[in-house]
């Protein structure tokens, strides 16, 4: 053990080379956001809570129940009901989506082959209560408001 080494162990020499490091850190520019106060926008194409499209000439779904977007979906999460209409094509009737089962893969979009289901740019989704991520038809047609804004032009 040689001089050198004594200084460094009896200076605590790597202890401050440590806090010169984050001493630069603490007088430098800030990357840390704070969240409820400040916030990032999302990514262009951020896969959020989905959303059923309608057309908005007539307010009809382009969803025609064909079930490929269930069929296609490894989580299993979503649950389609239907039943054929009055001039005997496929009606949607109930289109659930558990998004405690979701895994936002985006499969589904991709699948439809009507472009009737998409991921939207919704991220704050957080509950208290379970059954609210239990999302209905209804508040999925609603949530065409948070559509990118390439695909609403669709």
């Amino acid at each position: 053990m040689g001089l050198k080494d004594i200084l460094k162990s009896s200076t605590f020499y790597e202890i401050l080379q440590g806090m010169s490091v984050t001493g630069s850190y603490f007088v430098g520019e800030k990357v840390t956001v704070e969240y409820p106060k400040e916030q990032i926008p999302p990514f262009e194409r951020f896969r959020g809570v989905q959303c059923l499209i309608s057309n908005p000439e007539t307010g009809e779904l382009n969803c025609d129940a064909c079930h490929i977007c269930a069929t296609i979906c490894p989580s299993n999460c979503i649950f389609i009901e239907s039943s054929e209409g009055p001039d005997g094509a496929k009606q949607l009737d109930s289109f659930v989506i558990d998004l405690t089962r979701c895994i936002f893969c985006g499969f589904c979009e991709e699948a439809c082959p009507r472009a009737a289901i998409a991921m939207t740019s919704a991220f704050e989704f957080s509950t208290y209560n379970k059954n609210d991520l239990i999302l209905t038809k209804d508040w999925l047609v609603e949530n065409q408001k948070n559509l990118h804004k390439e695909l609403r032009k669709r």
